[in-house]
């Protein structure tokens, strides 16, 4: 039997994601009639976003070569919880996660502060930071890998124009760690 916390915090991994996206889809209709457009959801160049997260991934597989940042491969709590749970986890931490994390700093908050007159660069930055310090409860040396992963990200999504490359680059991060 599944014990009720635990499919409640399964259950948030899935909720709040899903609220922020939620959120960030409203603030990006009150600003203009095409949400997608607002939100940078068009369509990138397939290569460029393809090398994007070749590049990504080796900079995570390679950080954690050097720094074993992700810890041991243990299946353990995979095999250990119920089906609900794993799911509601990989839904929420890998794929619903990254997608309102992007949408909120690398589409929303990305056009607010080139609105206010930033160049496009201090804004790479100064939201690379923001992310990095949303993941306080990490280790600093972790802390200062997810700075570097939000200025790719944010490169990323500068040059393409889109967001969906870095949400894309995002997903990897994620369901590379969470194993």
């Amino acid at each position: 039997m599944i014990e009720t916390t635990q499919v409640m915090r399964a259950a948030l991994k899935v909720v709040l994601p899903l609220l922020a996206i939620g959120a960030a889809v409203v603030a990006a209709r009150r600003r203009s009639p095409n949400p997608r457009e607002t939100l940078a959801l068009t369509a990138p160049d397939p290569s460029a976003t393809a090398a994007w997260i070749i590049v990504f991934v080796a900079l995570f597989v390679g950080s954690d070569v050097v720094m074993h940042w992700r810890g041991p491969w243990d299946w353990t709590p995979w095999r250990d919880a119920p089906l609900f749970v794993s799911i509601c986890r990989v839904l929420g931490v890998c794929i619903l996660g990254p997608i309102a994390e992007e949408l909120i700093f690398r589409a929303v908050l990305y056009e607010r502060l080139l609105r206010v007159g930033l160049d496009s660069r201090l804004v790479v930055v100064i939201l690379a930071a923001a992310w990095a310090v949303l993941h306080y409860s990490y280790s600093g040396g972790v802390i200062s890998l997810i700075f570097v992963g939000g200025l790719f990200l944010g490169a990323a999504r500068r040059q393409t124009g889109s967001v969906v490359p870095s949400i894309l680059m995002h997903i990897a991060w994620n369901l590379y760690a969470i194993w």
